[in-house]
């Protein structure tokens, strides 16, 4: 194993063998539950299993469900009216390793670099996948694998740096991985049982998380100050999520009380939400503007929220949630179309572009800035769709 106590491991592109994380912590986790499996960039399998036993989700499925069923049945159509699409969206599916078969995005920069797990479909049963490996895309094309069981990437900026978690010394530790592999491991304090790096901005500011005692914690490390972190006033919680940073440095995600909002001071804002039990839980935020989504026992909704938590409105009659927002205040996520959910773009709430001409396999997860490019998995692989 190798050891990296304020040192440098290089990984580059090999098939050595590096690091090995506890069986506690499956692969991909990007923030910890400490008592269960991760919760950010597992593969889909796992991620399919853990939202079986979210209540949260069974209580949204049973929502979308329902009203699915009677959007099919009435023949509605989503929030708004659908205005003819302005572009002729055209896919490029993004390269897989030779004989890899699948590959899943975790995260992107909105515009050149993707970061995400790919592998090979086993031909027989149970069909899981095999040789996973952290992956690297750049426009598309593969320019790095990590090694196996090496570093578990969750996030890249604009430059190409990945955040990560490692294991140094038996202990998770918080990382950033650069374009050529090189991994570093982030400042920690001693007292930490462990520490994981999940998002980051492009000045490279970075947040994630710690664990201290049997609670999770919030740690940010600031491009400001190379080589010191900040532990943020954010109450400790055993589950502690976080989604995404923009470049002002305010830092969503979820906890044991749901959605929040804070800035790299530790100023922070539950997300509101509405209806019995509602839960706001956010996906993205660019520039101040919070998307995700909000769910009570009886209905669901994507929405959008302010930096102060508070709803700026909700898109309703089918829409699921909000995954991303391009530079010109766009906003993509899933909605229902019959009984089929599919992504579509909205502006101000109502559908801007039904992507009708785009498969339904598609999932947007972000937007470039010039709101001409979307990015996301299509069926078992990243793709880029470009307007044309």
């Amino acid at each position: 194993m190798p050891h990296i106590n304020g040192a440098i491991i290089h990984h580059g592109n090999t098939d050595s063998k590096t690091t090995t994380a506890p069986d506690r912590f499956p692969p991909h986790a990007s923030c910890f539950t400490w008592n269960g499996a991760p919760c950010q960039g597992e593969q889909p399998e796992v991620h399919s299993l853990r939202r079986r036993a979210d209540p949260l989700f069974n209580r949204r499925k049973g929502s979308v469900l329902a009203v699915a069923a009677v959007t099919a049945a009435l023949g509605l159509v989503p929030v708004g009216t659908a205005q003819a699409a302005a572009c002729n969206w055209q896919q490029t599916a993004w390269e897989l390793p030779v004989l890899g078969t699948n590959g899943t995005l975790h995260a992107s920069d909105g515009g050149r670099y993707g970061v995400g797990t790919t592998g090979r479909r086993s031909t027989s049963w149970p069909f899981d996948l095999k040789d996973m490996r952290e992956t690297l895309w750049d426009n598309g094309k593969i320019v790095l694998q990590l090694p196996l069981n090496g570093p578990v990437v969750s996030d890249v900026n604009s430059s190409g740096l990945m955040v990560a978690y490692t294991t140094v010394n038996n202990t998770l530790t918080a990382a950033t991985v650069s374009r050529t592999g090189t991994t570093t491991a982030l400042p920690s304090d001693p007292n930490w049982a462990g520490s994981s790096a999940a998002v980051i901005n492009n000045a490279g500011d970075i947040a994630g998380t710690a664990q201290v005692g049997t609670k999770n914690i919030l740690v940010v490390w600031p491009a400001n100050a190379p080589g010191t972190y900040r532990e943020l006033p954010l109450p400790a919680s055993g589950y502690l999520h976080l989604v995404d940073i923009d470049e002002q440095g305010t830092i969503v995600g979820s906890n044991d009380s749901g959605g929040f909002v804070t800035d790299s001071n530790g100023v922070w804002h539950t997300l509101a939400a509405q209806g019995s039990n509602g839960k706001g839980t956010p996906s993205a935020i660019r520039d101040g503007r919070i998307v995700g989504s909000i769910d009570s026992d009886a209905s669901y909704a994507a929405a959008e929220w302010n930096t102060q938590g508070s709803l700026v409105r909700t898109i309703t009659n089918g829409a699921i949630e909000a995954k991303a927002i391009g530079g010109n205040g766009t906003v993509g996520g899933l909605t229902f179309s019959g009984s089929t959910s599919r992504s579509v773009l909205w502006r101000d709430g109502v559908v801007s572009d039904s992507l009708s001409a785009v498969p339904s396999t598609f999932k947007v997860s972000a937007i470039s800035t010039d709101e001409k490019t979307l990015i996301g998995t299509d069926g078992a692989r990243p793709a880029y769709y470009t307007c044309s």
